[in-house]
């Protein structure tokens, strides 16, 4: 089968190299590719970032101006990477919403479309999905948490049976337990960036001054400011970068793993929490509408309610003094990673919708006439 992947973002060089050498966690659109290569056959065909600022067909780059590299990326996938393929895979709904736009105007037969959805509750997705119904031109949506996929099938008209909410995930090669690796009884860490309630944590921090806590702030996704380069911190909070290696490092040498977050309608926060559980550490979130999908609440992690300093204390006094709770949390956390959020099982999720679109459609092969011929990238 044919197959080609839309995935906003640059492909890292090298890092096959990395995990191999277990330097970097498995990145999931290469997990999928080499998955529909090995087990079903595939040639696949990967369009990022890099082969959109290689691209000099000049509606493509049209595109890219005036709706910007997503909408970019799913022009340069419709004119170039569509012909002869059984499935296109978007992993982004501002991808897929561009290009089942370009889909419906073309008068050929389209390619499979399956989706992922990070954010389906927003009002620029409204226009699209209930008014544009650009689902029509999607054949399977996954998104994230069960209120996306609430708010996609009651709000937004999406049918039920293309919308199906699946876990994200963490390489549990990577992120993993180690029993050799010293625990700081009083250090207390936390990662990420995109909507992050610093401000609450560090409220904690200055109360409970006898913890060490580390920020590792930073995010490659995250459109949001970094509150802690602006913020004047307490002796015992500290935050800089933290590479792959230096984040599972820090992870596991903590009593805690923190996940302070604003009030959100989406699954922010979910990369940190499902690194930290995979590894075995117990972990305490902020409980948001879009973030009760993962932790359950005495039993995998602890939750606190938004912007609530006094919750944070009592649940870090908590962990830090029962040494056995922390490990009862950590060691139920790496066994629902396990059974529902392992980087494995998304792939076997993704790759097994993907593969019911095994044989090419003949008429879309025929009727692909409305692309001009020798079209090169």
């Amino acid at each position: 089968m044919k197959v080609t992947m839309l995935v906003p973002s640059y492909r890292k060089a090298g890092i096959g190299d990395a995990v191999r050498c277990d330097a970097h966690p498995d990145m999931d659109y290469d997990a999928l590719e080499r998955s529909l290569i090995t087990n079903n056959d595939a040639d696949v065909t990967f369009v990022d970032f890099a082969a959109l600022d290689a691209c000099r067909d000049p509606r493509v780059q049209l595109v890219t101006k005036l709706l910007g590299r997503d909408a970019g990326l799913a022009a340069l996938g419709f004119y170039h990477h569509s012909r002869g393929v059984d499935c296109i895979f978007s992993n982004s709904e501002s991808i897929s919403m561009p290009l089942s736009l370009m889909f419906r105007m073309s008068t050929a037969k389209r390619p499979g479309h399956v989706v992922i959805c990070h954010r389906l509750s927003t009002g620029k997705k409204t226009l699209f999905f209930k008014t544009l119904k650009v689902h029509k031109e999607m054949d399977k949506l996954f998104v994230y948490s069960d209120i996306q996929r609430k708010h996609g099938v009651e709000v937004l008209g999406i049918p039920a049976d293309k919308l199906t909410h699946i876990h994200f995930h963490a390489d549990t090669d990577f992120y993993r337990p180690d029993n050799s690796r010293q625990v700081v009884a009083n250090q207390i860490s936390a990662a990420g960036l995109e909507w992050r309630d610093y401000p609450t944590l560090i409220g904690a921090a200055q109360r409970l001054n006898t913890l060490d806590f580390r920020l590792a702030a930073a995010s490659p996704w995250s459109k949001h400011t970094n509150e802690t380069e602006r913020t004047e911190l307490p002796a015992n909070v500290g935050a800089r970068r933290y590479e792959y290696g230096e984040l599972r490092e820090l992870y596991g040498s903590s009593a805690v793993v923190a996940c302070p977050l604003y009030e959100t309608d989406f699954q922010a926060g979910i990369t940190s929490i499902l690194e930290a559980m995979a590894m075995g550490c117990a972990v305490i979130a902020t409980r948001t509408t879009g973030q009760t999908d993962v932790i359950e609440d005495g039993v995998t992690g602890l939750y606190v309610d938004p912007g609530d300093v006094d919750g944070w204390c009592r649940a870090l006094e908590r962990l830090t003094r029962d040494t056995a709770l922390r490990e009862s949390l950590g060691a139920n956390a790496r066994a629902w990673i396990l059974n529902h959020a392992s980087l494995a099982l998304w792939v076997r999720q993704i790759s097994s919708e993907i593969a019911k679109f095994g044989v090419a459609s003949t008429s879309w092969q025929a009727n692909c006439k409305h692309f001009a011929a020798g079209e090169k990238v």
